[in-house]
């Protein structure tokens, strides 16, 4: 559960599960200016070939470290995060277009963020308690 949480969260946000694992200060920053940024009308689309393959790495990142923090195979969880991460980019896309026909776009981004935080932070207590 944790991988998938995590992967997902980096699927949406590439930076949100890294930061969430990590506790360092660097990708924490980046993760908050990735929010930050995401809401700026001009931002390429996530699914775009060129920046899902950063979200796909940090998905496999993800499953690295939740590997070795819980002693399943690396390269096997490695190749789940990344999968996860694919699939969150896409899940997270469609729901954000989806609901910015309902919405206001900015109020979509929110309640975007507001999952991707939680699914962050709950896949980082949940991999916690795992150690």
């Amino acid at each position: 559960m944790p991988l998938a949480l995590l992967a997902s969260a980096s699927g949406a946000r590439t930076f949100s599960g890294v930061a969430a694992v990590s506790g360092r200060r660097p990708p924490r920053l980046f993760a908050a200016g990735e929010l930050i940024y995401d809401k700026v009308p001009s931002v390429p689309s996530r699914v775009a070939p060129r920046l899902i393959v950063g979200r796909v790495a940090a998905g496999a990142l993800i499953g690295t470290i939740v590997a070795n923090r819980t002693g399943r195979s690396r390269t096997g969880s490695a190749i789940l995060g990344g999968l996860i991460a694919f699939a969150g980019a896409h899940l997270t896309y469609r729901m954000r277009r989806a609901l910015s026909e309902r919405i206001p776009a900015f109020a979509a981004a929110l309640v975007e963020d507001a999952l991707v935080v939680g699914a962050a932070t709950a896949g980082a207590v949940l991999l916690h308690s795992e150690d």
